[in-house]
């Protein structure tokens, strides 16, 4: 009986280290857009594919669009936004949690959206 009391702490102590470990792990990285990339689209839409390793089951991934966390929590890799305006922004991916307690977060990446201007229609 006494094994028993003194296994189960260490055992439970050894779940709490790993995932620990698991969280400390976790990365993430944006792949696309690249650094300094042009996005050409007149609707404003950017796909966004991301790199995760590591972090505890159930963690999702946060959007920063210059400084403003965007409303979503997004499950997969690729995500689609719509309604960029024209103009160099700045992208940064977070991870966190099922409690919302950040992981990592990836390197800012600039891009640039590029849209057709009203004023020279001809040029594409």
């Amino acid at each position: 009986m006494q094994a028993r009391a003194i296994v189960f702490p260490v055992v439970t102590a050894l779940m709490v280290l790993t995932a620990a470990a698991a969280a400390q792990a976790a990365e993430i990285s944006v792949v696309k857009p690249t650094n300094d990339e042009t996005i050409h689209s007149n609707q404003g839409k950017l796909t966004v594919q991301l790199r995760r390793a590591g972090g505890p089951p159930g963690a999702g991934v946060r959007l920063v669009l210059d400084g403003a966390v965007l409303p979503k929590v997004y499950r997969a890799n690729v995500i689609k936004l719509e309604g960029i305006d024209r103009g160099s922004h700045v992208l940064q991916a977070v991870l966190a949690d099922a409690e919302g307690k950040r992981l990592a977060a990836s390197t800012p990446v600039t891009f640039h959206m590029w849209q057709a201007s009203r004023l020279f229609p001809s040029r594409k």
